[in-house]
């Protein structure tokens, strides 16, 4: 828990919208998913299957898309790391491996889900993206969809994440604790209970960055004038290396594969599909950043694309709209106006803004860097200063404080409790999934 609370502590439904929409990592349209469109035609990208798990699959192109979705949360830089997108990849995979097995024997065990139960759960997922992405017009530009077909398209995806849960569920609720076990555990892990830190309970204002107009301005110059080098003689394919931003395809020359029309995202495709075979676009925007596209070749309603990414990046300066705003929030507060107010309105945390910008008790410690400096000596009932995250910009209200002390069972009985049944419970988990996989036919192909 306390690992976890260093790299993914602060709660926050922009950085994990994707993820927690489609549990089984979905087959989302992203960035990657220009690489949807492949036959299996000579000198095409194929989509191969590399893993086969009792009568599921799991497909080349899903472990690319998942690993991208996961990679756009995390951030650009990942994109831009072909040593950690490998790496990604293969937790990806695992991941989805166990999410087949799992998915195997809630249908061994007959488990239904109803279908009302899913049409609500896809239905409130899907309002929660829209939410965050700003409308159904932007989803459908972010998927390339229609929203009747998004719908339909993960609509069994939603069922499958249903399912597991089921099944995980029906298999975990069994599994209690006693007084004796709590005791026991505790003497026998005393590096997990080494004393309670100092620790703050916060609520927070967060506003998102995004990409300025100061951004996307550079990005467009710098794109133009990757294009004029082209028109000059330098080769498309040596320039992939050089300066894409597309990490994923940077190893095939920038080549996104064969694709048909409802395949990729609509201002990209308007322009791909009028291209000449060999032709070169200018720079095309779309919410991932510019592109240069080459049309490599097109077979009847289907064309090749290859292309060069160009994402825009911020700079300091980009940010003083932001700050600003938060200032002026902040001079609000002083005036009286209630945190939970301006939270509520304001806030980009979606999750946390419902609860007036709560995040609870976190040990200083523990904390990101920024956090941190930003709060270690603020007193309770006091504002922080705007300041920059990995996430954007926060407003910090600091609710209490509590000094470091020593773990008892008498006064942390309950988180002992919960942290000696989570132990259990993982271990049971652990042991029960490397039974289901002896039991359930695997063949791992490996992926290229």
């Amino acid at each position: 828990m306390i690992k976890m609370l260093k790299t993914d502590w602060l709660s926050i439904s922009r950085r994990r919208w994707l993820h927690s929409l489609f549990i089984l990592i979905a087959y989302t349209f992203t960035l990657v998913a220009f690489n949807t469109g492949k036959t299996q035609s000579s000198g095409d990208v194929i989509d191969r299957l590399i893993a086969i798990i009792g009568d599921e699959v799991i497909l080349e192109s899903e472990v690319f898309q998942n690993a991208q979705t996961i990679a756009l949360q995390q951030g650009q830089h990942v994109l831009r790391d072909p040593e950690k997108m490998d790496q990604l990849k293969t937790e990806v995979m695992q991941e989805m491996i166990n999410q087949k097995i799992l998915l195997a024997k809630a249908r061994e065990d007959s488990i239904v889900i109803d279908s009302r139960e899913i049409d609500r759960e896809l239905e409130n997922r899907l309002q929660s993206i829209i939410q965050n992405v700003g409308s159904e017009e932007k989803l459908e530009e972010l998927y390339g969809y229609s929203i009747r077909r998004i719908r339909r398209e993960f609509r069994s995806v939603v069922e499958e994440g249903l399912l597991v849960d089921r099944v995980k569920y029906a298999y975990l609720q069994d599994i209690r604790i006693t007084r004796a076990e709590i005791e026991q555990y505790f003497r026998d892990h005393p590096d997990e209970f080494p004393q309670m830190e100092d620790a703050i309970e916060i609520a927070h204002i967060l506003r998102e960055t995004g990409s300025s107009d100061a951004a996307e301005a550079r990005a467009s110059a710098f794109a133009d004038s990757i294009y004029e080098t082209i028109k000059a003689g330098e080769s498309f394919d040596s320039l992939v290396v050089k300066v894409s931003d597309d990490q994923t395809t940077v190893p095939l020359g920038g080549a996104i594969g064969w694709t048909e029309r409802g395949d990729l995202i609509a201002s990209y495709e308007e322009i791909a599909f009028a291209l000449q075979p060999g032709e070169i676009s200018r720079p095309v925007l779309t919410r991932y950043g510019y592109h240069i596209i080459r049309l490599d070749s097109r077979r009847e309603e289907k064309i090749h694309t290859s292309h060069i990414l160009i994402v825009p990046e911020q700079v300091e300066d980009d940010d003083l709209p932001i700050q600003d705003f938060l200032l002026s929030l902040s001079t609000q507060l002083t005036e009286g106006k209630p945190f939970e107010e301006l939270a509520e309105e304001h806030s980009h945390d979606l999750e946390s803004a419902k609860n007036g910008g709560y995040l609870g008790w976190f040990a200083l410690e523990d904390m990101p860097v920024e956090f941190k400096e930003s709060l270690k000596d603020l007193p309770a009932g006091e504002i922080s200063q705007p300041f920059k995250s990995q996430y954007g910009y926060h407003l910090v209200e600091v609710l209490s404080r509590r000094d470091a002390r020593a773990i008892t069972l008498d006064q942390d009985w309950e988180l002992v409790s919960q942290r000696t049944l989570a132990a259990k419970r993982e271990l049971a988990f652990t042991n029960w999934l490397s039974d289901l996989k002896e039991r359930y036919y695997i063949e791992i192909k490996g992926a290229g």
